[in-house]
C-alpha cells in the first residue's frame, strides 16, 4: 500500500533497523507482556525521534512522526502506543526548554535521553470514570528541600521499562494558593512500585500497569511549575503536549488498521470498487491527520488548533474503525479463524477510542468554538478527588496523559551492565555473554574521563550538635548490632547517621562488641567450611575468585581512604574515616583469611589473590583507580573523596556484596557471616557519607553543579566497566556448583518469597541491580543531587 510503504521507508531513515528488527520477533512475542521490542527501539534510535537536533535528537517534524509511528503501529502496535507516551512526555519537555518558563534544567535532560537513549513514561491523567483528564494524580507535600509524593497512575504505559517518570502535581503557589507543577523523577527512587492492572491480551505490550508512588522524595529543582491560560484553559505548554498526544496516538491505530487493510489490498478479495472504497476510508484518517500535523508543523499550536486538532482525531478515528471492520469482512472468516494477527489487529483499532478526552466530555466546548459563542475550553469539569491526608491541598488542572493498554508483571530479564545500575533504569534485555577466564582473558581498554578542573569549595562541618535520630527509627548503636542491623535489601538506605553519630568512641564501643562479638576473623568460631568447597570444581572456583577479588577491592579502598583522611577537614570526620580506613583493613584480612580456610596455604595466598583477579584488577579497580586518586591524592579534594567513595564505589557494589552474604548462607557459613559484617560496616559508611555531603550541598550551594558533574563522570565511567561481566561469570559458576547440593540447600529463602534453588543467575543479578538502584537513587535524592541520576 503505497502510504504505508512511504511510511516505513521514513521509519527506516530516522530509526535504521527497527522495522527488520521487529520482524524477527514472532508477532505474538511482540505484543505480550515482556518488552520484547523495546529493546528494538532502543538500539534504533528511538526514544530521540521528536527531539529537536539542538538537543541532540532526530528532529522528526510532526508530519515525520505521525507517519513513523503509524509504520511502528503496522508492526508492532503496543510498541507504538507505549512509546506515544514517551514522545508526549519528551515533547513537554521540549517544549518547557522553548519556552521562557524553563528552568535550565530540560536542555541537559533532553540531552541525555538522547545520549543515554533513555524512556520517559507519563504519569498525568487517568482517563477514568469520574476523573477529569487534567486533574494531577499525584499529591505534594512539602518537606525540607522538596516535596513527598503519594499517588497512583493506572494505567501508565512503559511502567516496568520505564527510566525517568513525568506526572503533574498541585504544589503552593508563591503568592498563595495552588499551582499546578511538572514532575520529573528517576524511576529507581524508593517508593515507586509496579502493580498488576491491565487484564487484556489486546496491547499487553504496552507496559501499562499500575504505578504507585508512596512517600517518594523529591527535590524541589525537579518540580517545573506549569500555568493555566486565561479563562482556565490550558497554557501553551500544555497545548503543545496535548496535541503531540492526540496526532500520535490516532496514528498508532491508523497503523493497525493499515495492516489489515494492506491485507485485504493484498489478497484482491472483493469488487474491485469495494477494495477502492476500504482504500479510501481509510486514507481519510491519512489525509486528517497529516492535515492536523501539517498544521502543527506551520506553528498553529494555540488552543484553538487543538480543537481542530481534536475533531481530526475523532474523524480520524471513524474511519480507522470503519476500515477496520471492513478489511476484516473482505477478508472473510476464514482468515479470521486462521490468522491471529487479524482478529488480534481489528480488536486492538477498537482502543483508539478509549484514549482521552471523550467525545462526550468536549462537546459542549466544541459546539462552542464551532458557533463562535466561545473559545474552546477544555477544562477541567470533573469532581476533584477526596483530599488525601499527603496532599498539600486541592489539586489544579494540567495537561493530560491518556489511556495506554497495559501489560501483565513479568520475570526480570538479565541486566547488559551490572555496574551501571547508579544510570536510572538499566537495559534489562542482553543476555550477558560468557567470559573467559580472567588468568586467560585480556583486560579491555576503558577510557577514563578526564576529571573536570573545577575549583573545589573547602568542606567546613556544622557545629557539634547531640546525635541526630534516624529516619528509620533506629539508633545510631542498633544500625552496629549484629542482630538488628538492617540490611540493604530491607530498606537500610534510609538509615541517617553523621560523623559526629560515628567517631572514635562510637566505634570502640559499638564495632568489637555488637558487630564483630569478639569475632575478629569474622565469624563464629563453631562453624566450618564444608569439605566439598576443598575439591575442584565450578563452586570453589566461583567462591575463591570472589573471595579473592573483595580482599583486593578492600585493600585498595582503605589506601585510598589514607587520603580522605589526610586531607579532612576537622578532627571529627578524620574520626570517621579513620574508623573506615580500619574497617576496610579488616574487611581485606578477612577475606585473605578465608583463602585459607578453603585450603590455600599461607606463603600462597598473595599469589592466588594475584592470579586470580588479574583480569579483573586490570579491567575494574585499575580504571577506578586511576580515576579517583588524583582527586584525594593530588588535589586534595575531601569532598569529591567522599562523592567518589560513597556512590560510585560502595553505592554500587554494596548491594552485590549483600547478595554475596545471602546466596553463600546455605553453603559457606563463615563467608555468609564475613560478607554480614561487612555488610553492616558498608550501611554506616554510606550513611556517613550521605550526611557530610547533605550538609555540605545545603551550606554551599554553588558548588553542587560541580558534584553533580564529578557524579556524572563517574558514572559514565562505570559504565564501561565489565562488572556485569564479572558477576555473571560468578553466578553461573555458583549456578552450576550447587546442583549436587540442592537437597541440602532446601527451602532457603534467598529473599523473602524467593528459594535459593529456584533462582537463575539472571534473576540474582537482576535482584542486585534493582537495590543498586534504589539505594543510589534514594541517597544522591537525599543529598539533594538527585539531578546526577536524570541527566
Amino acid at each position: 500500500m503505497r502510504s504505508l510503504d512511504q511510511a516505513r521507508a521514513l521509519c527506516e531513515s530516522y530509526l535504521p533497523g527497527l522495522l527488520d528488527g521487529l520482524s524477527k520477533i514472532p508477532f505474538e512475542q511482540r505484543e505480550a507482556a515482556g518488552s520484547a521490542t523495546l529493546p528494538v527501539f532502543r538500539a534504533s534510535g528511538g526514544p530521540s525521534l521528536v527531539i529537536p537536533k539542538d538537543y541532540g535528537g532526530l528532529g522528526a517534524s510532526p508530519l515525520d512522526a505521525v507517519r513513523v509511528t503509524r509504520a511502528i503501529g503496522a508492526h508492532a502496535p503496543s510498541l507504538a502506543v507505549a512509546t506515544t507516551m514517551h514522545h508526549f512526555s519528551v515533547a513537554t519537555l521540549f517544549t518547557f526548554a522553548e519556552s521562557i518558563k524553563n528552568s535550565g534544567m530540560e536542555w541537559a535532560l533532553l540531552e541525555a535521553i538522547t545520549s543515554r537513549n533513555l524512556l520517559v513514561s507519563s504519569g498525568f491523567a487517568e482517563g477514568r470514570p469520574a476523573q477529569g483528564i487534567l486533574s494531577p494524580a499525584m499529591t505534594a507535600t512539602p518537606v525540607d528541600g522538596g516535596y513527598r509524593i503519594n499517588g497512583s497512575k493506572k494505567p501508565c504505559s512503559l511502567s516496568h521499562s520505564m527510566d525517568l517518570l513525568t506526572a503533574s502535581v498541585a504544589v503552593p503557589a508563591p503568592g498563595g494558593g495552588q499551582q499546578t507543577a511538572f514532575l520529573l523523577m528517576p524511576a529507581t527512587l524508593r517508593g515507586i512500585t509496579r502493580h498488576p492492572f491491565w487484564g487484556s491480551s489486546v496491547l499487553a505490550g504496552a507496559e501499562s500497569d499500575e504505578v504507585r508512588l508512596t512517600d517518594v522524595f523529591i527535590e524541589e529543582e525537579l518540580v517545573i511549575p506549569t500555568e493555566n491560560g486565561p479563562d482556565g484553559m490550558l497554557d501553551d505548554l500544555q497545548t503543545v503536549g496535548f496535541i503531540w498526544f492526540e496526532l500520535l496516538i490516532t496514528a498508532s491505530y491508523l497503523g493497525m488498521a493499515s495492516a489489515l487493510v494492506e491485507r485485504a489490498l493484498a489478497d484482491r478479495r472483493g469488487a474491485v470498487t469495494d477494495r477502492a472504497a476500504l482504500g479510501t476510508r481509510l486514507e481519510t484518517a491519512t489525509q486528517l491527520l497529516e492535515g492536523a500535523a501539517r498544521a502543527m508543523q506551520a506553528g498553529d499550536t494555540d488552543n484553538d488548533a487543538l480543537a481542530r486538532v481534536l475533531m481530526a482525531r475523532y474523524g480520524a478515528q471513524d474511519a480507522i474503525t470503519d476500515a477496520a471492520r471492513q478489511a476484516v469482512e473482505m477478508l472473510g472468516g476464514m482468515s479470521f479463524i486462521r490468522s491471529p494477527e487479524v482478529a488480534y489487529l481489528v480488536a486492538a483499532c477498537q482502543c483508539v477510542a478509549f484514549h482521552p478526552p471523550s467525545r462526550a466530555s468536549v462537546a459542549a466546548p466544541l459546539v462552542d468554538f464551532l458557533d463562535g459563542t466561545g473559545p474552546f475550553m477544555m477544562n477541567d469539569s470533573a469532581p476533584a478527588p477526596a483530599a488525601q491526608p499527603s496532599a498539600a491541598a486541592p489539586q489544579a488542572p494540567v495537561a493530560p496523559q491518556p489511556p495506554v493498554a497495559p501489560q501483565a508483571p513479568v520475570a526480570p530479564a538479565p541486566p547488559s551492565v551490572v555496574a551501571s545500575a547508579g544510570a536510572p533504569a538499566p537495559d534489562r534485555t542482553i543476555e550477558p555473554a560468557p567470559t573467559p577466564a580472567p588468568d586467560r582473558a585480556e583486560a579491555a581498554p576503558v577510557t577514563v574521563p578526564a576529571p573536570r578542573p573545577q575549583p573545589a569549595v573547602t568542606y567546613s562541618p556544622q557545629p557539634a550538635v547531640p546525635r541526630s535520630g534516624e529516619r528509620s527509627g533506629m539508633t545510631a548503636d542498633d544500625a552496629a548490632d549484629w542482630d538488628q542491623a538492617s540490611a540493604l535489601f530491607d530498606g537500610a538506605e534510609g538509615i541517617r547517621l553523621t560523623a559526629r553519630d560515628c567517631d572514635l568512641r562510637y566505634w570502640f564501643a559499638n564495632v568489637p562488641q555488637r558487630t564483630l562479638r569478639g569475632n575478629i576473623v569474622g565469624y563464629s568460631p563453631e562453624l566450618v567450611t564444608p569439605d566439598f568447597l576443598h575439591e575442584p570444581g565450578p563452586l570453589r572456583d566461583a567462591l575463591i575468585q570472589e573471595v579473592a577479588f573483595r580482599a583486593l577491592a578492600e585493600e585498595r579502598a582503605a589506601r585510598a581512604i589514607g587520603y580522605i583522611v589526610a586531607c579532612a577537614p576537622d578532627s571529627t570526620t578524620a574520626e570517621f574515616y579513620a574508623t573506615q580506613l580500619m574497617d576496610e583493613t579488616r574487611h581485606a584480612m578477612i577475606f585473605r583469611n578465608h583463602l585459607r580456610n578453603l585450603g590455600i596455604d599461607e606463603r600462597d595466598v598473595a599469589a592466588v589473590i594475584a592470579r586470580e583477579t588479574a583480569h579483573d584488577r586490570a579491567a575494574i579497580l585499575d580504571p577506578l583507580e586511576e580515576y579517583g586518586m588524583p582527586i584525594v591524592r593530588d588535589r586534595q579534594d575531601f569532598l569529591g573523596g567522599v562523592v567518589l567513595l560513597t556512590i560510585l564505589v560502595e553505592g554500587f557494589l554494596a548491594p552485590s556484596f549483600e547478595l554475596s552474604e545471602r546466596k553463600w548462607r546455605p553453603i559457606d557459613p563463615r563467608m555468609a557471616d564475613m560478607e554480614k559484617g561487612a555488610a553492616i560496616d558498608e550501611v554506616r559508611h554510606l550513611a556517613v557519607g550521605t550526611s557530610i555531603i547533605r550538609e555540605h550541598v545545603q551550606r554551599h550551594p554553588d558548588d553542587k553543579e560541580r558534584l553533580v558533574a564529578l557524579i556524572r563522570d563517574g558514572m559514565r565511567l562505570w559504565e564501561q566497566l565489565p562488572v556485569s561481566d564479572q558477576l555473571t561469570r560468578w553466578e553461573n559458576w555458583f549456578q552450576e556448583g550447587i546442583a549436587p547440593h540442592l537437597a541440602a540447600i532446601g527451602d532457603y529463602e534467598v529473599w523473602d518469597g524467593r528459594r535459593l534453588v529456584d533462582t537463575t543467575p539472571e534473576e540474582r543479578l537482576q535482584k542486585a541491580v534493582e537495590v543498586t538502584s534504589i539505594v543510589h537513587s534514594t541517597r544522591l535524592t537525599d543529598m539533594g543531587l538527585g539531578r546526577a541520576l536524570i541527566y
